[in-house]
């Protein structure tokens, strides 16, 4: 359950600033139908040409009680040639008694240059890493800053981004749905037009063998995921609602606007 709640909340954290480059904070809680599952705090801090990430993730409510898990991540972003582009990023996941981490180090050709992981890659549960998989890649977030600049330009999200987080190396494909008007279910919940996206994962190396993400028909996964991106408050565009289609049900991540604040 919590790797489905962070896949979830990934989608969120990782796309949730601007081209406006605004210092930020967002929260986001996750729920399956009413019962809450995790919530999460992003602080976005921009200098003149870099940026801090720096994101929480904490099961809450009844899965707390019984799977509870932790993660928090810090990036660091380099401008360049007006695209964002990584120079580190650390990610940690407690659950239970095991704890996950890893951290990369890339070089100004957006090649990974340093790394270290704890535990190491166990090969008999997942894909291997080759370092060709290591080279031309991007972190999560600045992939999906990517992605809101080419929304906030062409408003359509149709584009593909190469992904690498330290332990998995992904393709992240988004298509354009269209547009929708989102009505407001639950208070804070943001209302109004907002372009929705289909997000694929494609995994590369370093994923689960016995992942439920790899079974079953490869085209049924392509609108698994869904993101709405809107202007919360007339400001910069974010992702203000994620839609996950799981072997349990649908799971809805939403911004909390009531908890949304600007530097």
């Amino acid at each position: 359950m919590h790797r489905l709640l962070t896949a979830v909340l990934f989608s969120l954290c990782a796309s949730a600033a601007a081209a406006s480059y605004q210092s930020t904070t967002l929260v986001y809680t996750v729920s399956w139908g009413n019962i809450l599952l995790a919530k999460s705090q992003l602080d976005y801090k921009f200098g003149e040409d870099d940026a801090r990430i720096s994101a929480s993730v904490g099961s809450d409510g009844l899965i707390a009680f019984f799977s509870g898990f932790q993660s928090r991540a810090e990036a660091d972003l380099v401008l360049r040639d007006a695209s964002w582009t990584p120079k580190s990023l650390f990610m940690e996941r407690i659950s239970g008694r095991e704890t996950v981490q890893s951290r990369v180090v890339w070089d100004d050709a957006s090649s990974v240059s340093v790394e270290t992981r704890m535990p190491e890659l166990d090969l008999s549960e997942v894909y291997p890493l080759t370092p060709q998989m290591r080279v031309n890649v991007l972190d999560p977030y600045s992939a999906v800053l990517r992605l809101i600049r080419h929304i906030e330009t062409t408003g359509n999200c149709t584009s593909s981004y190469e992904i690498y987080d330290g332990r998995r190396r992904s393709r992240l494909h988004f298509e354009t749905l269209g547009t929708t008007d989102l009505t407001e279910t639950r208070p804070g919940e943001f209302a109004g037009d907002a372009v929705m996206c289909s997000l694929e994962f494609e995994p590369i190396g370093g994923h689960r063998i016995d992942s439920k993400w790899r079974a079953g028909d490869k085209d049924d996964d392509k609108d698994r995921i869904k993101m709405f991106f809107g202007r919360p408050l007339q400001g910069q565009i974010v992702p203000v609602r994620v839609e996950v289609d799981s072997w349990i049900g649908t799971i809805i991540g939403r911004l909390d606007l009531r908890k949304m604040k600007r530097q």
